[in-house]
């Protein structure tokens, strides 16, 4: 029976959210490098581990990674990966619980062996985080960095991370934090964001504002992709930040994003009030433009100002603009033979531009 700290209170239903983004995450991240002959090893560094699970006996992030390990033990098998996992816990007690629950898993699980090898942290953030870069830095990796406030994912962190290449991330942030203490000499020392900045949007947006502040960070040069998803909880937003340097890893994030999501895929509510814009009012001349709608706006300009482009093309432009393939597709069948000509199907999923299926667009309207 797992072992649980009855000072831990219940998950509540904003942390549900996120738990279940991170372990959606994992679970679409692992084949990509499991079944890739020439990889050996993975690893996953989750810096703040918590115990494994809460008071009613939910799973935590530790616990759903091996879960989701475990899904995949055929596939362990067929290309003997070496998945290397480092949990962080510094607390003495939640550490010792930590350790128990995930050894419990382990023994009801002993075909893991072979291929899990875990590694217990009971370090500060900032006392191992350095260390942990070094020694994952040549493998495919996802750091999840679960978090309050906004210290343990400083500028220098995350220009660190714009360092690497192989390495996916995922980190949290209390955006209530930059309210209480965004005039501090303390929190301007790990991101620079003004009051005025804060305050130019609704409190619903803030998770956006932080977002820019780490977007400028990006050197024009690099190919890091950044994107937000806001949780909602009682009057408090998060917000979860994902990175990649890699369009498939962008392409894994934003599906899970918009299923949790169809409306406008960055929050677990209607951030942007979408489905009040979808209707016309007696006060309104005209309907306001939705999330998709824009974006829309936005493909259609794109598609006219290069004349003709590929599936592939098509591909890259919809991800990188935050939304998913079936965006772009629902909007070509709409259009096809009025404003863009095409043959056949759009191919626009990634599976059909692996295997080299190119389909152009001709802007014809």
């Amino acid at each position: 029976m797992a072992r649980i700290d009855h000072h831990i209170k219940p998950y509540d239903e904003g942390t549900l959210v996120k738990l279940e983004i991170f372990e959606s995450y994992v679970e679409t991240w692992l084949p990509t490098f499991i079944t890739q002959k020439h990889i050996h090893e993975i690893c996953i560094v989750d810096f703040f581990a918590g115990i494994g699970y809460d008071q009613l006996q939910q799973k935590g992030s530790p616990i759903r990674i091996l879960d989701r390990i475990d899904a995949y033990f055929a596939l362990l098998m067929n290309y003997n990966t070496k998945i290397t996992l480092y949990l962080n816990e510094y607390k003495s007690h939640k550490f010792k619980l930590l350790k128990e629950n995930c050894e419990e898993y382990l023994q009801n699980h002993k075909r893991l062996s072979k291929f899990v090898e875990i590694h217990y942290l009971q370090k500060d953030f900032n006392d191992i985080y350095d260390e942990i870069l070094n020694v994952t830095k040549d493998k495919p990796s996802l750091f999840i960095i679960d978090q309050n406030g906004i210290k343990f994912t400083s500028k220098e962190v995350f220009n660190s991370l714009l360092k690497t290449d192989k390495t996916d991330f995922l980190f949290f942030i209390s955006s209530s934090f930059f309210k209480r203490f965004n005039t501090t000499e303390e929190f301007n020392k790990h991101l620079n964001i003004t009051e005025e900045e804060l305050n130019r949007n609704p409190y619903k947006f803030i998770h956006r504002t932080v977002l820019e502040a780490y977007r400028s960070l990006i050197p024009s040069d690099s190919t890091m992709m950044i994107y937000p998803f806001s949780i909602k909880k009682n009057a408090n937003i998060y917000g979860i930040v994902f990175g990649s340097k890699h369009i498939l890893g962008v392409k894994k994030f934003l599906d899970i994003a918009w299923s949790k999501n169809k409306i406008n895929g960055d929050a677990n509510f209607d951030i942007d009030d979408d489905l009040g814009k979808s209707q016309l009012t007696i006060f309104q001349d005209e309907k306001r433009v939705t999330k998709i709608e824009g974006f829309e706006i936005l493909l259609e300009k794109y598609i006219e100002e290069k004349k003709e482009v590929t599936n592939a093309e098509l591909f890259n432009f919809t991800y990188l603009h935050g939304h998913i393939y079936k965006h772009t597709s629902d909007w070509l069948k709409k259009v096809k033979n009025i404003k863009v000509e095409y043959s056949g199907h759009t191919y626009l999923t990634w599976e059909n531009i692996k295997k080299g299926k190119v389909v152009k667009f001709k802007y014809i309207h």
